[in-house]
């Protein structure tokens, strides 16, 4: 997404703006094309959010790539989607990437794009549940993943000594495999009982998305590692 709260999300503009203020880690948003390209876009379908009409798959990239973004006041504007391999050879020395896998697996170009530019620990691919979590390490082993929690596993985990004992059972081996860089989390499903239980069994805990800075500081407190934001400007504050 890059910086939102100031230009439209995933373009070339949001992600320069979330470095130039100082983020740590720039999230972006993958799908795919019709013709299986991946882009940098959020949602299933391309009304509202851009110039055109239609679902984000039923489209070639020769027409999403030229269709103009809506900004958040829904103005029409100079902006374009971006390829997710543009921005990497753009920006992929002064970052490091979150990409929120959409649909599916990583894109076979773009694991290429990071293989090339020698970036494979500067880039970690979220919104994955388990079972495509070890599609992608058996495929890529090379690449980091996050694990994404399902709304179930978020429940189970804060409840008291169940979750402890679910995340023994449904976690702790692929875990501590060095591809997995932790769990990634909905704040707004995820109790204080299941940070503590996620942060017990010893694994890296970070959250989306948040927008308020005392909630980030709040959940900071608590241990979590990392926040996604849409407004970076103020968490770095």
């Amino acid at each position: 997404m890059g910086n939102s709260s100031q230009f439209p999300a995933n373009t070339r503009a949001s992600v320069l703006s979330a470095i130039e203020v100082g983020s740590d880690v720039v999230e972006i948003d993958v799908s795919k094309t019709k013709d299986g390209v991946a882009i940098a876009f959020h949602g299933k379908k391309l009304d509202y959010q851009t110039s055109g009409l239609g679902k984000v798959a039923g489209k070639e990239w020769g027409y999403i790539g030229s269709l103009e973004v809506v900004s958040h006041n829904g103005e029409t504007t100079t902006h374009r989607i971006p390829l997710i391999s543009e921005l990497l050879d753009e920006f992929s020395t002064q970052t490091k990437w979150n990409l929120d896998l959409k649909v599916g697996l990583p894109d076979k170009d773009v694991v290429q794009k990071i293989r090339e530019l020698h970036i494979q620990e500067k880039v970690v691919f979220s919104g994955l549940r388990i079972k495509d979590a070890r599609k992608v390490i058996d495929l890529y082993p090379d690449l980091n993943v996050l694990i994404n929690l399902s709304k179930l596993e978020h429940l189970i985990l804060g409840l008291r000594f169940l979750g402890e004992i679910f995340f023994r059972l449904r976690f702790k081996t692929i875990n501590q495999l060095p591809a997995v860089i932790g769990i990634n989390a909905n704040h707004r499903l995820l109790s204080s009982g299941g940070i503590r239980t996620i942060k017990k069994a010893g694994a890296e805990l970070w959250v989306y998305t948040v927008d308020d800075e005392k909630e980030a500081l709040s959940l900071f407190d608590l241990g979590i590692d990392s926040v996604t934001t849409n407004n970076p400007t103020i968490m770095i504050q």
